[in-house]
């Protein structure tokens, strides 16, 4: 799928008129209509304001990924840690997950 093709599969499913959504981006009606048609272009700001309005990745719009989802911020120590966890075996993965989810589940009480 490519950008104007996720554009409008966005807008349709949101059920949010073009008119509604060029006030919102500060374009032309006809020039959204124009970008989510697919007959012009989309400039840069109306893809990051797209993005942001629906909460969606430009590498979503863009096509290079299929997981519309933000990536989940990551502190570097979480980094750190999750780079040693990628560096054991399986089985001590498996063990460290279960050990989480048992404090998990405490720290639900």
């Amino acid at each position: 799928m490519v950008l104007h093709e996720r554009m409008k599969e966005l807008q349709v499913d949101s059920d949010v008129k073009v008119r509604t959504l060029a006030g919102v981006f500060g374009v032309q009606e006809n020039a959204l209509g124009n970008y989510l048609n697919g007959k012009r272009t989309v400039p840069y700001e109306v893809l990051v304001a797209f993005a942001r309005y629906y909460q969606v990745t430009t590498d979503y719009l863009l096509g290079l990924t299929d997981d519309p989802q933000r990536p989940y911020p990551v502190s570097k120590g979480e980094r750190a840690l999750l780079e040693r966890l990628r560096s054991l075996r399986p089985e001590q993965r498996e063990l460290i997950a279960q050990n989480v989810e048992f404090m998990y589940q405490q720290n639900r009480r």
